[in-house]
């Protein structure tokens, strides 16, 4: 089976974060949820108004058609870093983006 783009960007965001570079870590992580969002709708034929991957983890009216089950993941891939660049260390925006990939293949039945 073919790796999605968004399964592509997430392992991009796992050689960068081993490489220590956490910050575009981060940004490929929210580009790979961006990425999975966009292929979820994409076999909905929702209209995505030409949102960049960002706008989709934000944008309200989607949140409404994805699983719950994915809306706290995307809460904290939205979230802000600090003046001084930090960010809560609980947050794990990798494993984040690979539950949204997950939960949003299983649906459209790309694993088993």
């Amino acid at each position: 089976m073919d790796e999605s783009l968004a399964s592509l960007e997430l392992i991009k965001a796992e050689e960068t974060r081993l490489k220590g570079n956490e910050g575009m870590a981060r940004v490929l992580a929210r580009r790979a949820a961006g990425l999975a969002i966009r292929e979820y709708l994409k076999t909905m034929d929702f209209n995505q108004r030409g949102l960049s991957l960002n706008g989709l983890l934000k944008d309200e009216e989607i949140r409404k058609i994805l699983p719950a089950s994915v809306h706290e993941p995307l809460d904290r891939l939205s979230t802000r870093i600090g003046i001084d660049f930090s960010y809560p260390s609980n947050f794990d925006l990798l494993l984040d983006s690979r539950l949204v990939i997950e939960k949003l293949s299983i649906i459209n039945g790309e694993l088993k």
